[in-house]
């Protein structure tokens, strides 16, 4: 059974899709299959992180140009990647029927994958929550400031009063140390539980560090370089262990490979 995750940030600029490609890429390396989606229409950019040339992507495959063969592009230890279409006006302004194509069009490649990681766009868009509400759990990126605190808690509330979703995990990115992240997180967990009746988890924490920009700069996962990974290979082992003990949440309406069980 594929194990189905989304990715989700308040606002951008929280490394929110590099963290998404580097547990992909992790969890690859640790002998998984595994798939990634970038669902980031407007500003689709894993496919640059991860060094691949999308000649096609989603937005070719709903436009009937192409099939879902055509846009899966083979990464980094072996990670498929399924592009978005960068900043066109189609896949800027997808219904929701053209999302569900898309969360549908997936389901051939359930026999062939342990994980799906999807990378929402930034912020609580109806793309954003459609496909976040779609995925077995939902990781929060966020960093230790008021304003990452506010858009991501504005998120998490949109997603739990139009989806009921009411489990989630959080990452804190940029951190000074361990003790500082599980700090921001307690004080996000306060906010949160003080007006939501949801669960939040820490699965773990990343450090600011040079490496990882210089790693985005030159399109190559940190997590691939000797010297990155010395600094912050521990940190990124602990989230992706902590993302294989993770359970799924309970899910109603459309969601990713579900096409079976319904059936």
């Amino acid at each position: 059974m594929v194990k189905s995750l989304a990715f989700v940030s308040g606002k951008g600029g929280v490394g929110k899709t590099s963290l998404a490609i580097n547990s992909a890429i992790n969890l690859s390396l640790s002998g998984f299959k595994v798939a990634v989606l970038d669902a980031d229409f407007g500003l689709a950019n894993a496919n640059i992180m991860m060094d691949v040339k999308a000649d096609k992507t989603i937005a070719d495959m709903l436009s009937g140009a192409c099939t879902l063969d055509d846009v899966v592009y083979r990464s980094h230890a072996g990670v498929k990647l399924i592009p978005g279409g960068s900043g066109t006006l189609d896949t800027l302004n997808l219904d929701t029927e053209e999302r569900w194509k898309i969360i549908r069009s997936l389901d051939v490649l359930e026999d062939d994958l342990d994980y799906l990681i999807v990378d929402t766009p930034a912020g609580a868009s109806n793309s954003s929550i459609e496909f976040a509400a779609a995925v077995d759990h939902v990781v929060i990126t966020l960093v230790g400031e008021p304003t990452s605190f506010m858009d991501a808690y504005a998120f998490l509330k949109a997603l739990h009063i139009e989806k009921s979703v009411i489990n989630f995990s959080v990452i804190v990115n940029m951190a000074k140390n361990e003790n500082n992240a599980f700090k921001d997180f307690k004080s996000f967990e306060k906010i949160a539980l003080m007006f939501l009746p949801v669960e939040l988890s820490f699965i773990g924490w990343m450090p600011g560090s040079s490496d990882v920009v210089q790693s985005i700069i030159a399109r190559k996962p940190f997590i691939l370089d000797k010297k990155s990974k010395r600094s912050v290979g521990k940190c990124m082992d602990i989230i992706t262990k902590n993302i294989q003990e993770i359970s799924p949440q309970k899910r109603s309406g459309i969601h990713f490979f579900s096409s079976k069980s319904e059936g």
